[in-house]
């Protein structure tokens, strides 16, 4: 009897495999993409991608990360290096817009489309993506703590609020790009948003 092989094919590349299945989980989201659907392209036997990756939703979750590290780290770091954090907010959506609306890659944010249409049997996988996008606002809030630190942010600032506005702000834009918005529309929002810097940045609670 012919034994079905569990190893990596050969010439198997992980990484070239990981950028094809998060393209295909970021197109078709979570819960439509199949194992069969996988498999297929990523030219491997279901046997074959539980050895090299474990279950769907390890694999999602390795897709996950292989998203931040090529999609989300180079807009990051342009967040860090940023001069001001007002400079800061306004280059992360300039570039966020650029990147959610690329021709050749799905509309919108993988952190948001993938998992949006889930239900309870997928709650640990979307627990893990809620937690990915908190620690994206934790890069934004600490970047805000070194705006008050050089003195361009005010000490009493609310900068929770500042950066719940333009998170909410960012996450619209997936939606938009995914109903065909163009760059230029979705530049003029970031151009309106940041004319409200001034209000949102001052030290204020809602009663």
């Amino acid at each position: 009897m012919n034994q079905i092989k569990r190893g990596r094919p050969k010439g198997f590349d992980q990484q070239d495999a990981l950028a094809k299945a998060m393209l295909l989980f970021w197109r078709n989201g979570y819960v439509a993409t199949s194992i069969s659907d996988l498999t297929q392209e990523l030219g491997i036997t279901a046997p074959s991608l539980y050895c090299a990756f474990g279950d769907k939703a390890s694999l999602f979750n390795q897709c996950i990360d292989y998203y931040l590290m090529n999609e989300a780290c180079p807009i990051l770091s342009i967040v860090k290096q940023a001069k001001t954090a007002k400079i800061a907010i306004e280059l992360l959506m300039y570039e966020s817009a650029k990147r959610l609306i690329q021709p050749n890659k799905p509309a919108g944010c993988m952190l948001i489309t993938a998992t949006m249409n889930g239900s309870k049997q997928i709650e640990d996988v979307q627990l893990n993506v809620q937690e990915k996008r908190k620690s994206y606002q934790e890069i934004l809030l600490a970047r805000m703590r070194k705006g008050i630190d050089d003195g361009d942010v005010a000490p009493d600032a609310p900068i929770e609020a500042i950066v719940d506005f333009y998170i909410t702000v960012i996450d619209g834009f997936t939606i938009q790009a995914c109903d065909g918005i163009d760059l230029e529309r979705l530049n003029q929002v970031i151009f309106n948003a940041m004319q409200a810097w001034p209000i949102v940045s001052q030290s204020s609670a809602i009663t």
